[in-house]
Order: C-alpha cells, then structure tokens, then sequence
C-alpha cells in the first residue's frame, strides 16, 4: 500500500486558508451596513471556521492527534484573521450597494 502524498493536502490548506482570510476581510466589510464592524467580524469567523471544519477536519484528524490538532488550527486561524484585519484596516473594499 502507498502512502498518500502530502502535496494535494498542503495545498488545499493554502487554498483554504486564503478563503478564510479573504472572507474574514470581505464578509465585515459587506455587513458594515447592518452590523458593527466587531459582530461582523463575528460572523465571518463562524463563517471561515465553519468551512474550514467542513473542508478539512477529517484530513487533519487522520494526521494528528487532538491536542496538535486544536493548537496548529487555531495557530493558522489566529494568523488568517490578524492578515484579514491588517487588510480590512489597510484597505476599505468599496460599498457599491446604499
């Protein structure tokens, strides 16, 4: 039996994590209308994670332990939101809905 390839495993969590950060900086800035800035932050983080549970939690599993687990994703959650935030600050997505 061959082991799987790590390959197509790296890159979907690049890919994922460039998703979570890109809706982490489009989702607060499309609910700025509605929301406060802080609670949609709060619901694009349910949102990113959400996805990424659904997307990735069994190839992670079937890799690492839970403890390793729970520490590497909140490590790569943390850090998609703080580059999410630095964009959000640096540059505002423009409101084209009124």
């Amino acid at each position: 039996m061959t082991r799987p390839t790590r390959v197509p495993f790296v890159i979907v969590n690049v890919v994922m994590w460039a998703l979570m950060t890109a809706i982490l900086t489009a989702v607060p800035d499309a609910l700025a209308r509605w929301l406060s800035l802080e609670l949609a932050r709060v619901v694009a983080w349910a949102v990113a994670s959400g996805l990424w549970v659904v997307v990735l939690q069994q190839p992670w599993r079937a890799r690492l332990g839970p403890f390793p687990l729970f520490f590497l994703q909140v490590a790569l959650w943390v850090s998609a939101a703080f580059v999410a935030i630095w964009i959000s600050d640096t540059v505002r997505i423009p409101v084209f809905v009124k």
